[in-house]
């Protein structure tokens, strides 16, 4: 059996309607009459939004541009309704919707389906996830309503969306993000790319503080990465030079004192790991001669 191509999306629900019995209306998002339907005018006041409708949010500026075709063509697509409660209620078409109200129409063509709740939701999700620009947290949250409510794995809703496995599990996780972190994503201050290299990190308050590092530095993805494996594999700290034991100590002080009284002058002994220094003070040049000679050498070097 030859395997489902991918990117079918809304197909797939098409697809759905054939079992259904004879002379019921299919399920299906196309907006063009299937045979035996009709478009048809109706009242723009008896068209309701679907209380299904995943997304609450629509951009001014897609919104606006709508308006514009709108205004110039009129409306293309038909909305796609079903009939509930004596209204016609959306199933698809909400930005054409909104922005007929916008225009002040008094009415809009529309094509009358039958739907259940779960077929609605459904295609209301997959249509946001194929139709609209959907910032990462909303398309993340989209997939896991799909395989929450509907019981997906993540290999169905890549073939119903058009994308691969991959990219539907990378979406998921970042709703693992810090609720901040998360803020910053939906802002557009942090990229998708920024996200994903921030979630090699294991703890809260490291992502937070490498998500405000990223921002306060503005870091491309290359620096990010770069910042997260220092902050995964960070170099070995320096050791620090022993203190000497205390009874090294007095042996230095006490050479330190017999050198003090030897040469008449300041003496300090820096005693190291391996290595130390000793520190002779001198305060002119005859004083100088006198301490090389005081040490064996000819009091006339300097």
């Amino acid at each position: 059996m030859a395997k489902p191509a991918l990117g079918k999306g809304l197909g797939a629900l098409i697809g759905k309607a054939a079992a259904q019995p004879p002379g019921s209306v299919p399920v299906s998002f196309t907006p063009q009459p299937a045979p035996g339907e009709m478009v048809r005018k109706v009242p723009l006041g008896e068209v309701v939004p679907s209380p299904l409708q995943p997304r609450k949010e629509f951009a001014p500026e897609h919104l606006t541009e709508l308006m514009d075709s709108i205004r110039e063509h009129g409306i293309i697509q038909p909305l796609i309704v079903r009939l509930v409660h004596g209204k016609h209620e959306l199933i698809a078409g909400e930005r054409r919707f909104r922005a007929s109200r916008e225009l002040g129409l008094s009415e809009v063509p529309v094509i009358v389906r039958t739907a259940s709740d779960k077929d609605v939701l459904e295609m209301a999700l997959i249509e946001n996830l194929q139709r609209e620009n959907l910032n990462p947290l909303e398309e993340a949250q989209a997939y896991v309503r799909l395989a929450k409510e509907f019981g997906l794995k993540q290999e169905d809703i890549a073939q119903r969306v058009g994308k691969n496995r991959a990219t539907v599990a990378n979406a998921i996780r970042l709703l693992e993000l810090p609720g901040g972190v998360q803020n910053y994503l939906r802002d557009g201050k942090l990229s998708t790319g920024h996200a994903k290299v921030l979630l090699s990190l294991k703890k809260t308050e490291e992502i937070e503080m490498a998500a405000e590092e990223v921002l306060r530095k503005s870091l491309t993805v290359r620096a990010t990465e770069k910042l997260v494996e220092s902050i995964l594999n960070p170099p070995a700290p320096k050791p620090k030079p022993s203190a000497p034991d205390a009874e090294l100590k007095v042996a230095l002080d006490s050479i330190q004192t017999r050198l003090t009284r030897h040469l008449s002058t300041g003496i300090a002994i820096h005693h190291g790991e391996k290595k130390g220094k000793v520190e002779i003070e001198y305060y002119s040049v005859d004083d100088l001669n006198r301490l090389l000679s005081a040490m064996g050498l000819p009091d006339d070097v300097v």
